[in-house]
Order: structure tokens, then C-alpha cells, then sequence
């Protein structure tokens, strides 16, 4: 027989996999739990009562599917948009943005079944929307309640390759309105709003009228003239004769310009041009073809022949609009999909993903957005396709020391070849990965990136090795894969207080990743939401989460936590936008908040207390003046007290559950594992907490006094920090659990625990 007094230190482990019930050998077993639910993990190492979630409001259509994504013009001005069957509404500081007493409201094409493709990334007040079936749209914010949501209307770009076959193009004017007609089926009713790039410019399609034969609108070109040809009159054009001597060999006419213009007006080499107005009829020309300009001088083919003329008359020079093989369409359209992820990057918009170019990666111009003008500029637009043996469909995008990309079959990253930003001349696309990643937008947390796998049970970071040069992609669910057997679907990243990563499964769980690197805190921890839904004979006895988006609060130090939870109420489905009060509520017990789905009633004393319409017919818990009062149901929107409080927190009860690992210590002979052994007794470390209950099992458990005879009973009770020691109420055993467990609506930190035990050896 041996005694020993273990000591659990802190919980920076998390709640550990059943598959490591045996793997005492592990530094992390000991600093791990069997269940750690509705805590919270610190990186200092104690574990902390979740706090409740606030009742914001329920979302437009309760019966559809809802979504959140956060708007952060600066850590002051920050929102939150509900995104349901094509409209966004909006919210701040815990409350939604009305105008003349209606929520503000944004019409969106995207419907209720699109919302989980959406993807974003914000500059400033704009933030541009990306989804594979809807052409690009950027969400601009010009006030509280002013806000627009516009298709982007791409100037140059981007474009497909340039056309390989016989098919000519051509045009019916160079200015305004134009008819495109092809020499062979070319066009297709879903290319309306496609860009079409031939002779010297560009042209949206706005009307089809069939396979051969579209209306289009010519656009700005790259020397930001609306034509597509130049066009120029002057009365200070001259004509030469390159041969005056008449010799007979080949040579080349020109004209000049005494105001050096043809540059300016977009004459370049290749074109082919008809003048007109010429004094002498034989510079009347409509085949004269480009081989050199410069700003006064156009110098024509040998085969063109002018004659000498001075300047004076009013000449006309135009560039034809004859047929044309070298064209390009636009890569974005119904026809070939729309982008399907998109991130800013070295002052560059990038897309990628498109139905038809899947692993294409397209780059805006630096420092324009919009334009994606091609080029070998070190500023020009720029796409680049990854080239592996199979079909890598990119998932996302994520800027960090370099350009991330995830793709359905690895992990890639584009850089510059040199020490310098990338450009058309210097990017290189290296796989690091082989992982795959899951369609879900990772996120960046310090100097690495958190991504879903493939298959949507692990969480990797992506760190870069400077040692190797590369990156690597440890699993962050190795010790805790039960976790996420949900299937991860969406995460977000609190970063204040204490780094925790938030995961919605798609089992309707909320988990959390206490996640400090610089620390080696990886701690997982599992969260039932209050309340219950029933969807398609499924009943779940927890509030079902299904989005959650964090922002940084324009009014206090923590982040906050937003999400999206739907449950049964009076036999209807209800989603309510709610969010998680602050994990550090202060020092006043009047302030904690630990009810889901809850408000606070705060005025002169009353003992009705309305306004809770939303849990009408629920069983709700209370606190009232920091001190713990009957459950009551909710009927008519209210309950009614059995005391007068001026300040009370009412909304959903769950329960808060620690549970150790079996206790390795006191052994004599080694281990002290499947050896009968019984904890005498059990001290907790607390901090600022009031009401626990420790035992052997969730069912076997003794309450620890707070309340002494000098407490009056319907006071609040101070904020404990300090040790409460418990007689255990255990019996022999071989486990040792000890289960630690707050089901009152209180605050609770248990920052270690200290056993006292005898282990029978034999």
C-alpha cells in the first residue's frame, strides 16, 4: 500500500483522445482531461467555465439556413453581416444596425444553399465576395447604416489564352455599342457579361443572339481610350515616299506628325490602317500596314507605297476592323465559372479556381485591383496555373510570408524567385504539402495558417522551416481526434483573450483550440450550446451551432464571438444570432453571465421580468443579484421571480464538466495504473469562482459550501479565489478520475487540483 499526493498543475493539454488512456509515457497526459466540456483552456494553464452566450436576435427567415461573416474596416469599426437567402443584415456592439426603426437590409444574389461557398477578404471599407456561381461582388460601407453590395465590373482582364484556331472575329464599329460576328460558332447565351479582347482593345458582351453573332460594349483599353482601333485628324500629318529616287528595291513610307501624337493616340506596330483626307489621292490607303512607331513618326511595309505631301490637309487616320484571329475571351463568366476563392497579396487582388480552371491562380495589377491587364511590367496582371500529374483544385487562398494555396490534392506556395515581390518574370509555384485541404476558409494566427484537411477531421498548421526553406503541416487533432468526429465546417479566430480557434461542426458542436504556439498550449475543448433542436426526426440535445464569426470589440479587450444557433421552440425551428459575453467579467458576481440564449434585466427592483419571448415555454435558469434563484418557465414572454432583484441574467442552463485522467502516482511497485486504488480526499485551487461540485463520476459527486451562516440567503456570495477541500466520495477503484462540475449559473476557474491517494499494489 502507498500513498501519494499527485498534482494536477493545469489542463493546457485539453481533452484528450480515448485512444491515449494508456499513454502515461506522454508529457501531455498528465496536463490532459477525459472531458472538458463548456471550459475554456487558459495559456497560463487553469480551465474556465465557458461564458454564456447573449440573445442578439433571430435571424429574418428562422426556416432558413443562416450565415455569419465578419466586416472589420479597423479594430474600432467593426460588424457583423447575416447572410440568409439573398440578403446580408448587420451588426455591432452586440446589437443590430437599424435605420428609422428597420434593420438595414442588402439584397444578395446568393442563396440560402450558397452561403457555405462564399468566400472574402476585405481592404478598408471594401470587402470583395467571391462564389463559383456568381460573378465577383465587393460590399462597400460608406456609413453606419449606408451599405452596397455591386457586381465588380473588371477592366482588361482577366483573360483565357489567345485563340489557336481559324475562327475570326469581327467587329462592326471601334466606339460604343458593336456587333461582334465569328466566322464559326464561338459564342453561348451564359457569355453575356464576358469580356471579349481583340484588335487593340476590349468589349462586354450584352446581348447574344447566336453562336456566331453577340452584342458588345467596348471598354477602356490599356492606354484607357474607349475604342478598338485608334482613331486620329489632324492637319499636321505629312507624307513621305521611301524610294524618291525610284531605284525600285524595297523601302518604307511614312508619315509624320509635327505634334508627335501617333504614341498618344495608340497607333502601335502590327495594326493596319486606312487614311483618308489626303490631298493627294494616292495616300488614300486602306491597307497600310504598321512596322514602327514612334511619337512622330509611323513608318509603313515595303509593299505600301505614298507619295510626298506636305502637311495641311485635314488627313484621317483609323485603324481597320477587319477580321481577326487573335482574339481572347474572358476567363470569368456563367460559361466558365466564376472564381471560387479570393485574398489580397503584396497589393495585389487574387483569385483562383474558376469550373473551368480549376488550379489557375489569377493576380490583379499591383496597386489596381480591378484591372488585370496583362503584361511583363513588374506591375502587370499575371496568371499562372499550377502544373502537377492530377487535378488540384485550389480551396483557398491565404496571404503570409508568401502566397498559400490549398488545394484539394496539397499544399502550395507562390513566391518571388528572388528577394523581391512577385512579378509576371520572377513567380514560381512550389508544392510543400500533401495533405489536401477542405473547401473551408483557414486562418492566419501569428506567422503560420490554421487549414481544415480533406476529409475535415484534422486541423494543421502550415509553419514555415527556415532551417529547410519550405513548409511543413503538423495535425493539431493528434492527441484529440474524438473532437472533431463532427466534421469540421466552419472556424474562426478570437485572438483576445487567449487564442482560441472556434470550430462549428457539422453535427451542430461548438469546439475550441486554445492555441499558443510560442507556449506549446494546444488545448482542445468541447461546448454544448443550451437548448435543443429536432431537424428531420433527429433530436439534439444541444443548441445546434451553425456559423460563428469573431471581430475585435470597438468597446472592451476581448474579441467578440458571434454565432448562429438553431433550436426547437413551441415545435418551430428557431436560429438566433447570439454571443458569447466576455470571459473576464470582472470582479463584481452581479456581472457574470453564464446562461445560454440569455438577457440581463437591469433597473428598478421588480419580480416580473419580460421580454423573453424568444424562449417562450422553456425552462430557464436565473440568477438574480448575483445570487442563485429557482428555475422558471417562460409564458407570455416573462417570468415571474420569487424575489425582487434589480438585476438579473436569465436564459438557458448548461452544465460545465472537467474530468481527469486516471491519476498515474503512488505506485511501488511502477505504475499505479489498473492498480486498486482510493482518493481520500480532494483539494481544488480556485480563482474567483463561486459553487463547484468534485467527485469519482458525473454522478457521484459532492457539493462544495460557499455559503456560510453568516451568508444571507438571498445575497450574492463573494467571488472565492483560494483551496476547498473535499472529503471524496469514491470507493476502490482502478480508474481514478476525479470529475469536477459547475451546473449553476456562476463562475468557475479551476486553476489545479491535488489528490490524496493509496494505491494497493498488491
Amino acid at each position: 500500500m502507498a500513498k501519494a499526493s499527485p498534482a494536477f498543475t493545469n489542463f493546457t493539454a485539453g481533452q484528450l483522445s480515448d485512444r491515449l488512456d494508456g499513454r502515461t509515457d506522454i508529457a501531455k497526459y498528465a496536463n490532459g482531461c477525459k472531458k472538458l466540456q463548456n471550459f475554456l483552456v487558459h495559456a497560463h494553464g487553469g480551465a474556465t467555465r465557458r461564458p454564456g452566450t447573449e440573445f442578439i436576435a433571430e435571424v429574418k427567415t428562422s426556416a432558413n439556413a443562416t450565415r455569419l461573416i465578419p466586416f472589420e474596416f479597423n479594430v474600432e469599426q467593426t460588424y457583423i453581416l447575416e447572410f440568409g437567402n439573398q440578403y446580408f443584415r448587420i451588426y455591432r456592439d452586440g446589437g443590430q444596425v437599424v435605420s428609422s426603426g428597420s434593420a438595414v437590409e442588402v439584397a444578395t444574389p446568393y442563396t440560402s444553399a450558397q452561403l457555405a461557398d462564399i468566400k472574402f477578404t476585405q481592404s478598408a471599407d471594401v470587402m470583395y465576395v467571391v462564389h463559383p456561381d456568381h460573378a465577383v461582388r465587393k460590399i462597400s460601407r460608406t456609413g453606419h447604416t449606408a451599405w452596397t453590395i455591386t457586381e465588380v465590373d473588371f477592366r482588361r482582364g482577366p483573360m483565357l489564352d489567345q485563340n489557336t484556331t481559324a475562327t475570326t472575329l469581327t467587329a462592326s464599329g471601334r466606339t460604343g455599342s458593336i456587333t461582334v460576328t465569328a466566322s464559326a460558332d464561338t459564342f453561348a447565351s451564359t457569355d453575356v457579361g464576358r469580356l471579349i479582347k481583340f484588335y487593340d482593345g476590349f468589349a462586354k458582351i450584352t446581348a447574344f443572339t447566336n453562336a456566331t453573332t453577340v452584342t458588345a460594349t467596348v471598354q477602356e483599353n490599356e492606354d484607357l481610350r474607349t475604342e478598338l482601333m485608334p482613331s486620329y485628324t489632324a492637319t499636321t500629318i505629312a507624307f513621305a515616299e521611301g524610294d524618291p529616287s525610284s531605284t525600285g528595291l524595297e523601302h518604307n513610307d511614312r508619315i509624320t506628325d509635327s505634334n508627335a501624337n501617333f504614341i498618344l493616340e495608340g497607333f502601335k506596330v502590327g495594326q493596319t490602317l486606312t487614311i483618308s483626307g489626303a490631298s493627294n489621292s494616292g495616300n488614300n490607303d486602306n491597307n497600310l500596314v504598321v512596322v514602327q512607331v514612334t511619337a512622330d513618326t509611323i513608318l509603313f511595309a515595303p509593299s505600301n507605297d505614298l507619295v510626298d505631301a506636305n502637311a495641311g490637309a485635314s488627313v484621317t487616320i483609323t485603324g481597320n476592323l477587319g477580321a481577326t484571329s487573335e482574339f481572347s475571351l474572358g476567363a470569368f463568366s456563367t460559361t466558365t465559372g466564376f472564381p471560387s476563392t479570393v485574398v489580397f497579396f503584396e497589393q495585389r487582388l487574387v483569385f483562383a479556381n474558376t469550373a473551368t480552371q480549376p488550379q489557375t491562380i489569377f493576380f490583379s495589377v499591383s496597386g489596381d485591383f480591378e484591372d488585370f491587364n496583362a503584361g511583363i511590367l513588374n506591375s502587370s496582371a499575371l496568371t499562372y496555373t499550377i502544373g502537377s500529374n492530377q487535378v488540384n483544385v485550389i480551396r483557398y487562398l491565404t496571404a503570409s510570408r508568401a502566397l498559400l494555396i490549398g488545394t484539394s490534392g496539397g499544399e502550395f506556395v507562390v513566391r518571388a524567385s528572388s528577394d523581391e515581390p512577385i512579378s509576371p518574370t520572377n513567380t514560381q509555384i512550389l508544392r510543400q504539402a500533401s495533405y489536401g485541404s477542405a473547401n473551408i476558409q483557414p486562418v492566419a494566427v501569428a506567422n503560420v495558417v490554421l487549414f481544415v484537411q480533406r476529409a475535415k477531421r484534422k486541423l494543421r498548421e502550415l509553419v514555415y522551416s527556415f532551417g529547410s526553406d519550405s513548409y511543413f503541416a503538423p495535425d493539431l487533432t493528434i492527441l484529440s481526434e474524438n473532437i472533431t468526429e463532427g466534421l469540421i465546417k466552419e472556424i474562426a479566430l478570437q485572438q483576445e483573450p487567449d487564442n482560441i480557434v472556434w470550430c462549428v461542426l457539422e453535427n451542430g458542436k461548438f469546439v475550441g483550440m486554445t492555441y499558443r504556439r510560442e507556449e506549446e498550449v494546444v488545448a482542445w475543448h468541447d461546448h454544448e450550446i443550451g437548448g435543443t433542436f429536432t431537424d428531420s426526426g433527429t433530436t439534439f440535445n444541444y443548441g445546434f451551432v451553425e456559423s460563428v464569426a469573431t471581430i475585435p470589440s470597438s468597446t472592451g479587450t476581448e474579441d467578440e464571438v458571434y454565432i448562429v444557433v438553431a433550436r426547437t421552440i413551441g415545435g418551430a425551428t428557431k436560429r438566433y444570432i447570439e454571443r458569447l459575453k466576455p470571459i473576464d467579467f470582472g470582479s463584481n458576481i452581479e456581472d457574470a453571465f453564464f446562461v445560454d440564449s440569455g438577457l440581463t434585466y437591469s433597473g428598478s427592483s421588480a419580480t416580473t421580468i419580460s421580454g423573453l419571448t424568444h424562449l417562450e415555454g422553456q425552462t430557464v435558469r436565473i440568477v438574480a443579484n448575483g445570487a442563485t434563484h429557482a428555475d422558471k418557465v417562460v409564458s407570455s414572454g416573462a417570468v415571474t421571480l420569487d424575489r425582487a432583484t434589480t438585476k438579473a441574467h436569465i436564459g438557458l442552463p448548461y452544465t460545465s464538466t472537467l474530468q481527469t485522467m486516471r491519476i498515474d502516482a503512488g505506485g511501488m511497485q511502477g505504475t499505479s495504473q489498473a492498480k486498486i486504488k482510493r482518493i481520500n480526499d480532494v483539494t481544488v485551487r480556485l480563482h474567483k469562482s463561486v459553487g463547484v461540485k468534485v467527485g469519482s463520476s458525473e454522478s457521484v459527486t459532492d457539493l462544495i459550501p460557499f455559503r456560510s451562516s453568516a451568508n444571507a440567503m438571498d445575497k450574492p456570495i463573494a467571488l472565492f479565489s483560494g483551496d476547498k477541500e473535499v472529503e471524496f466520495d469514491g470507493g476502490y477503484e482502478t480508474d481514478g478520475h476525479i470529475v469536477v462540475i459547475q451546473d449553476q449559473a456562476l463562475p468557475l476557474t479551476v486553476l489545479s487540483i491535488y489528490p490524496r491517494i493509496t494505491t494497493f499494489d498488491e
